[in-house]
């Protein structure tokens, strides 16, 4: 592959991204369905959605910029499922199980806000109008708000037991 212009890099890294989201629905639900606690699973369960709806809005942004929509591989996350399916694996406590899928959530957010951000960087550059920069903000904002709740559920309280039974006093 050859990139001559900054809108190629630009395509580049969408369709990564537009891979990003088509492969997390799979991940979400099945995260969702092996999840035993029931405000991860429902947290997972609604991202699963709003992640849809994230596929959609990178579709918009290939026919704003008049091309087809195209996935292309992004080895961040498949470097990352392939750790969450080698834990998982071996792994038979559910609440350990719980955890990891928490941490996995926190650390895909934390990419995926990255790339909406240089996204927008690189659309904002490259002077696109709304068309392609506001699908993507939404989904940045998206993103960030699932952070958000992730780190929340971290702290909370019905999860604070597990973390006291999972770690050393």
């Amino acid at each position: 592959m050859e990139f001559t212009d900054f809108e190629d890099v630009f395509v580049h890294k969408l369709a990564q991204q537009y891979y990003i989201e088509q492969e997390l629905v799979g991940t979400l639900d099945e995260m969702a369905i092996n999840a035993t606690n029931d405000r991860l699973s429902d947290g997972f369960a609604d991202h699963r959605d709003e992640t849809r709806t994230q596929v959609g809005r990178i579709e918009d942004v290939f026919a704003a910029l008049d091309r087809p929509a195209e996935a292309r591989d992004a080895p961040i996350l498949d470097a990352l499922e392939e750790e969450r399916l080698e834990l998982e694996q071996a792994i038979t406590d559910d609440d350990l199980l719980n955890m990891v899928y928490l941490n996995a959530g926190m650390m895909t957010e934390r990419v995926e806000m990255t790339a909406y951000e240089g996204l927008s960087m690189m659309a904002d550059r490259l002077e696109y109008d709304r068309a392609v920069t506001a699908p993507l903000e939404s989904n940045y904002d998206e993103e960030k708000s699932t952070y958000r709740e992730l780190e929340t559920m971290a702290t909370a309280s019905e999860l604070k037991s597990l973390w006291d039974r999972l770690t050393p006093s």
